[in-house]
């Protein structure tokens, strides 16, 4: 059915040890907390511009659901472009807890 080449299995089976290491490693650092003392995990995320982002933008970064993104959308397509990020608090579900979440992923610019 496929006919890979020899140089096509093995980048096929590093790739897929690579990404059973990564699973592997999530998993550990999840359920032993000593381990991230061995392993820095880095969350950390580029900021996303409020007023340019589309939904799926958004929902790649840490926090948003899809009904959330859209949310945003929404409030930015009534009210015109955000001005401050604190309008965010103005967006029906985003109350001061979740607010302080979500500011350090967005910028106006």
């Amino acid at each position: 059915m496929f006919a890979f080449t020899a140089q096509e299995r093995r980048l096929i089976l590093f790739l897929f040890g690579v990404g059973l290491v990564g699973i592997g490693v999530n998993f550990a650092t999840k359920i032993n907390s000593r381990i991230t003392q061995f392993i820095q995990v880095d969350n950390r995320i580029t900021k996303i511009n409020i007023n340019k982002a589309s939904p799926e933008d958004m929902f790649g970064a840490s926090g948003i659901t899809p009904k959330l993104a859209n949310s945003i959308m929404a409030y930015r397509d009534a009210h015109g472009p955000f001005k401050d990020i604190e309008e965010l608090k103005q967006i029906k579900g985003i109350g001061d807890h979740r607010y302080e979440k979500l500011k350090d992923l967005f910028y106006v610019e």
